[in-house]
């Protein structure tokens, strides 16, 4: 190869380096940018933002905790610091999160949900297919949720939790115990197909528009005493594996227990049904308590 013909083919990959550098730092200029316009200019830049992505997708707590510190500056970013953690929370041990890693993503996010002193008001809990482990939300007032899918390792709680959107909780997995006790959900609340290995507590709920059980297992106990539902209430083909305690419950509109399984003991003591209600082909597996 001549030699003029060896120097102009270094030159020409010199100058593809170049330019690929300087598209490069054209494009990390224009996110910065973008970011800046996002946050109305505020004092965190998107590359810190980058960074503290890095090292929180890398399993480092300095990571976890520069993202906090994003959402306590910059208000506009406090969802998109809670949607980061939720998303962590949907990978496995394969990608880095251990039990403690992951028990300590969820206090940080708790922490915002609850209120005090470092709440984040307004914030939905978009967790559709995470794994949660010993998860807490008991107290906590957020926007909508999404569980669709999500597997609870360990009791779940939401005691007194205040849910101003839409819940669901389809086809979620509860791996012991639930406490939904007192919970109030403003709109409608969907556990349709979600399965309870161990105990229901869903004693004092209210549910201002459509509740919906359709087609969910509860193996152990469903505590139901006292609940009020606004809207109509679809429990058909629920499976009640043990005792069901419906004592006091309010349905304000149609109540649907078609198909259902009640094979513990049954007790609907002083249930008040304001509408239409529907048994046809209920199973009971003992006597039924009025």
């Amino acid at each position: 190869m001549p030699t003029w013909v060896m120097w102009l083919v270094v030159a020409l990959v010199v100058a593809a380096v170049v330019v690929r550098h300087h598209r490069r730092s054209q494009a990390d200029t224009l996110l910065d940018e973008h970011a800046r316009r996002r946050t109305g200019g505020g004092p965190t830049p998107v590359s810190v933002w980058r960074e503290a992505n890095r090292r929180f997708r890398a399993g480092e707590r300095e990571g976890l905790l520069l993202l906090a510190d994003i959402g306590r500056t910059l208000p506009r970013r406090r969802q998109d610091v809670v949607d980061t953690w939720l998303a962590a929370l949907r990978g496995g041990v394969s990608r880095g999160l251990d039990t403690p890693w992951r028990t300590a993503v969820q206090r940080e996010l708790v922490a915002h949900l609850r209120p005090g002193e470092d709440y984040w008001p307004g914030m939905d809990v978009h967790a559709a297919g995470a794994i949660l482990v010993d998860f807490d939300l008991s107290g906590c007032r957020v926007g909508g949720i999404d569980f669709t899918g999500a597997v609870f390792v360990g009791d779940a709680r939401f005691a007194a939790m205040t849910v101003t959107g839409e819940a669901v909780f389809d086809g979620a997995r509860f791996l012991r115990h639930a406490v939904v006790t007192d919970a109030l959900f403003a709109r409608s609340a969907s556990f349709a197909s979600a399965v309870f290995t161990g105990n229901l507590a869903f004693a004092g709920v209210h549910v201002a528009g459509e509740a919906r059980l359709r087609a969910s297992k509860v193996s152990g106990r469903a505590d139901l005493r006292r609940a009020e539902f606004g809207g109509s209430a679809d429990f058909a083909g629920v499976f009640f594996g043990g005792r069901a305690l419906f004592g006091e419950v309010v349905f304000h509109q149609d109540a649907v227990f078609s198909g259902c399984w009640f094979r513990g003991r049954t007790d609907v003591n002083s249930a008040l049904i304001g509408e239409a209600a529907e048994f046809g082909g209920v199973r009971y597996g003992h006597r039924v308590l009025h």
